[in-house]
């Protein structure tokens, strides 16, 4: 039983090993057999099951008289484990950032989302023909050519910029600009930046890869600058939009490395509608 694709459910990272587990868990439909399966003991077998569960926080399996079924969220990871390898063995695709990830949804079929470093790697392995790039940042370093040459040895690709997005101000009480919660690989420092100019002082108190744990960490208690596009996510929160809201805005660019990201005028409302611009 094969399993070496790392993924992420909300956030979390499942190892190929965890993968493993329910692979062989759906397949037998038993904690024992599935032990027998992977070599290891049944007790080990349900411990790092456990475990798996707790780190998601979410139940992966249940009894039944047809035995030990898989949940509907492990076959969700499941599915989504068989289709990114599958792709991986079709040699590229297209892979996207979060906030990318939403208009790449409505250009592309079946694209991967992920986060920002995760794409990275899928690039630098050779498996990326169009990459969704949510930090601009991103597109002044891989514009420049040595950076490209050191990390995937080309530098022959094209430019699109599709929509812009900006910041707003979401929290569960008052906002509060010194517990704030931090998106890796995001435009939000283009908020700090802002932040520091205006004299506000701030604090970011914790961190996470995906806006969506970004979310349910404002439910801690936390703060959270997020982009507009995705408050169709957020419920029973405080939104606000700060003073500086104009100066958020921010350009959503695709990377094609082999061919035209192509866009007509259905596609144009359907982003518009998540809440981008496009001028």
């Amino acid at each position: 039983m094969k399993a070496d694709l790392i993924i992420e459910y909300k956030g979390k990272s499942i190892t190929p090993n965890q993968i493993k587990l329910l692979m062989a868990l759906h397949k037998t439909k038993s904690q024992n057999e599935a032990s027998k399966l992977l070599n290891i003991k049944p007790s080990s077998f349900n411990i790092q099951l456990k475990r798996l569960e707790n780190k998601l926080g979410a139940k992966l399996y249940y009894s039944s008289p047809n035995g030990t079924i898989v949940t509907d969220v492990g076959l969700e990871i499941l599915d989504t484990y068989n289709l990114y390898s599958k792709r991986l063995k079709n040699h590229y695709f297209t892979v996207s950032g979060f906030v990318s990830g939403e208009i790449a949804k409505i250009l592309f079929d079946n694209p991967m989302i992920t986060s920002f470093d995760n794409a990275l790697k899928l690039l630098k392995m050779g498996f990326v023909n169009v990459l969704g790039v949510d930090d601009s940042y991103w597109i002044y370093r891989l514009g420049d050519e040595r950076f490209l040459k050191s990390e995937i040895g080309s530098c022959d690709f094209n430019i699109f910029l599709i929509a812009y997005d900006n910041f707003v101000m979401v929290s569960k009480r008052e906002f509060n600009y010194k517990n704030l919660v931090g998106i890796r690989f995001s435009s939000q420092r283009i908020v700090y930046n802002i932040l520091k100019k205006e004299g506000i002082k701030f604090k970011v108190r914790i961190k996470t890869k995906s806006p969506f744990k970004a979310i349910e960490l404002v439910d801690e208690g936390y703060s959270l600058f997020l982009n507009e596009s995705l408050l169709r996510y957020v419920d029973d929160f405080n939104i606000e939009y700060p003073s500086f809201y104009e100066k958020t805005i921010h350009a959503i660019n695709f990377i094609s490395f082999d061919k035209d990201v192509k866009i007509d005028k259905t596609d144009i409302k359907r982003i518009k509608k998540l809440g981008f611009k496009i001028y």
